[in-house]
């Protein structure tokens, strides 16, 4: 029953309507209180400032100035080859991790999700990773927010699909049946020296907008778009920053068996720094 009223609650709430209130009021200049407001968020969330390369509260001119802060290179070292083929790609706690069965991706218990509508429905791209594996983090408003390269590649193409802004935290994943495939994302396909590789960054309540490193922010539109990248030579190596999130949302990384394992330490809970093992070198396993 309580699954049934939060579904109905969450439809019935203009969400998408909040979400773009929420990046005009985030991405405004407004003074005195623009340094309030960055400074309460920083208390109630206990950031690190000393992680960050600009700790001075007042050289942020805005709250999403703020929130998509760069952090120094030693605050998140890359593990390196010799331990692990691929890292993560953000901070955040793991949802799930997993290999992806008859085309079905674990969301919770007893709530699975579809590969295809996940990618977008394209045939090509759904048999790069259909019976391959899966890591689905969750980056919560505290977390640090830009995405970067689990491990060196280029980038072939990327697909925008628009959808809905459900909130992506615990109660949701738990009781909302493919919320991932309902949400807004940005598929991101990568050609790597061991095979396909793809950042997907879902789109959330309050999210005012996804960017990308090579196109900037991501512009809504009512359809699929599919953008082929090959011509451009936008090669990235482990750990590069890929793109941003203007608040909480989720990264969820696919690839084929063949490129290695998930880590061990991939359990559901789990709290992961960009730069950690995502996926095990197999000549350590």
């Amino acid at each position: 029953m309580f699954g049934l009223i939060l579904k109905v609650s969450e439809y019935l709430t203009p969400l998408s309507t909040l979400t773009y209130l929420s990046s005009k009021l985030t991405d405004a200049k407004m003074g005195g209180f623009t340094q309030w407001l960055i400074k309460k968020f920083a208390d109630t969330y206990h950031i690190d400032l000393n992680e960050c390369e600009q700790s001075d509260l007042s050289k942020y001119e805005t709250f999403n100035d703020f929130f998509i802060r760069k952090l120094k290179p030693e605050a998140r070292p890359i593990a390196p080859i010799s331990e692990c083929i691929g890292v993560s790609p953000v901070d955040g706690t793991v949802g799930q991790a997993d290999d992806i069965k008859a085309g079905r991706l674990i969301q919770a218990k007893g709530i699975d999700y579809s590969l295809a509508a996940l990618v977008g429905g394209r045939q090509e791209d759904i048999s790069l990773f259909d019976g391959g594996r899966f890591a689905c983090i969750y980056l919560s408003p505290a977390n640090y927010h830009r995405i970067h390269m689990p491990l060196n590649g280029k980038l072939l193409r990327t697909i925008h699909i628009p959808g809905r802004h459900f909130p992506v935290g615990k109660r949701n994943v738990s009781y909302m049946d493919d919320l991932f495939t309902k949400n807004e994302r940005l598929v991101c396909i990568f050609e790597t020296e061991r095979g396909p590789l793809a950042v997907i960054m879902v789109g959330a309540a309050l999210v005012g907008s996804i960017g990308t490193v090579w196109d900037g922010t991501v512009v809504r539109r009512s359809g699929i778009e599919v953008k082929d990248y090959t011509d451009r030579d936008l090669h990235y190596q482990r750990g590069d920053e890929i793109g941003h999130f203007k608040f909480g949302s989720t990264v969820i990384t696919l690839f084929p068996k063949s490129l290695g394992d998930l880590d061990d330490s991939l359990v559901s809970g789990y709290v992961i720094k960009m730069g950690q093992k995502l996926i095990a070198n197999p000549k350590l396993s």
